[in-house]
């Protein structure tokens, strides 16, 4: 009891702090596994809804390298409907490093007697071109109308479509750039065996299946993308995506309830 008398007050705010941040940052869900672009944790989508989406912002990533998320949460844990949707997109680094051309999509729906909202979130990269105002618009008129018809695949997919037209032609694929005169064969074997060391050095990292359970352990891992043939892991979508860049969130974006 001692030692702990000894403990100056401002000691046991830090820790008392330290410990309230911990406990919301859990409150953010991790991204689903293998990494995927549509993470419906309320479970909104049929299954061909969900290939349909993922599919759509899987070719439009390819063609750009701009990542659009869609998430869909049952809860938002005390958060404000604006706040959680910045939080997703800093903490899953939608987007990539440098551009942080990242956008996400967020709904709640309706559960119980508790209002859907819906919010679209965007990276420091696209704020430009996705202002705020506009963005206020796909939501009250591209995707709410849809929202309150219970139709959540029409509203997200209108959305998804008004974002594209809006960016059309503003990013390049990270592919289709200059390499500086590099040889793209010496480039692709040079990341191969980077993935190989990458993958010995690190373990296995917990991530949230499509069943909402945790698979993995250990320590931290770096997810990579397949290098070819088959894999039973990528659960149905296919395709190399190994999930968010690194883009940055700043205040971009607007929602709406209803």
């Amino acid at each position: 009891m001692t030692l702990f008398r000894k403990i100056k007050p401002r000691f046991w705010l830090f820790f008392l702090l330290f410990g309230v941040a911990a406990v919301y940052a859990q409150d953010i869900p991790k991204p689903m596994y293998p990494p995927r672009m549509v993470n419906d944790f309320a479970r909104l989508f049929s299954p061909e809804e969900t290939q349909a989406l993922e599919q759509k912002l899987r070719a439009y990533h390819d063609s750009t390298s701009t990542q659009i998320y869609v998430v869909t949460v049952n809860d938002l844990n005390g958060y404000a409907v604006s706040d959680y949707a910045f939080r997703l997109g800093e903490e899953w680094g939608v987007g990539q490093k440098g551009k942080d051309n990242g956008a996400v999509i967020l709904i709640k729906p309706k559960v119980g007697n508790s209002r859907g909202q819906a919010f679209i979130a965007t990276g420091y990269g696209l704020e430009a071109r996705l202002n705020d105002a506009y963005v206020g618009r796909i939501v009250r008129d591209r995707m709410i109308p849809y929202f309150k018809e219970n139709d959540y695949f029409g509203g997200v997919n209108a959305a998804v479509d008004a974002i594209i037209e809006r960016l059309s032609g503003e990013f390049d694929a990270d592919g289709k750039q200059d390499n500086g005169g590099i040889p793209i064969g010496l480039i692709f074997v040079s990341v191969i065996v980077l993935i190989v060391i990458l993958r010995l050095i690190f373990g296995d990292h917990r991530h949230m299946d499509n069943d909402g359970k945790s698979r993995g352990g250990g320590g931290r891992f770096i997810f990579f993308p397949p290098t070819g043939g088959s894999n039973n892991r990528t659960g149905g979508f296919g395709g190399n995506f190994g999930g968010g860049g690194g883009g940055r969130f700043g205040g971009g974006g607007a929602g709406g309830g209803w």
